[in-house]
């Protein structure tokens, strides 16, 4: 009767288990239509845009690593990651999400000078910072 309990025991711990699979290690939503994920390291950080109920969009590749919003817009920044190297810290790229757009065609990869003339140009608030921010990625 022991190694029946023993069995059903262990079997019960299996199929929790099982039930914690598919959950990513973040998943915070960024506004209605977009959210950050990371599923097995945070080096895996992305933005992603729901398209429909059970379909979405990569919009920004690992690494993002800081980001902000306002409702109107999102602001991000990212790291380049490869699978050889690993992420390029020293290559920072910023990104800017028309969330009012609902696209998955957005600003990707902008040097520093790109992201402050298209935030100037779309007249992004000054007020609007990268609010967030992982720094073990940064």
């Amino acid at each position: 009767m022991n190694n029946l309990k023993k069995i059903f025991g262990i079997a019960f711990l299996l199929i929790l288990q099982s039930c914690y699979f598919g959950a990513g290690l973040v998943e915070k939503e960024i506004t209605d239509d977009y959210f950050l994920f990371a599923n097995n390291s945070l080096d895996e950080m992305s933005i992603w845009f729901k398209t429909e109920k059970y379909s979405n969009r990569l919009i920004v590749p690992e690494t993002v690593f800081a980001l902000g919003e306002n409702g109107d817009f999102i602001i991000a920044k990212s790291h380049p990651k490869n699978l050889e190297n690993g992420i390029n810290k020293s290559v920072t790229y910023y990104h800017i999400i028309e969330v009012d757009k609902k696209s998955t065609e957005q600003s990707p990869n902008l040097t520093l000078e790109q992201f402050e003339s298209k935030r100037k140009r779309l007249n992004i608030p000054k007020d609007l910072d990268f609010d967030i921010v992982y720094e073990e990625l940064e």
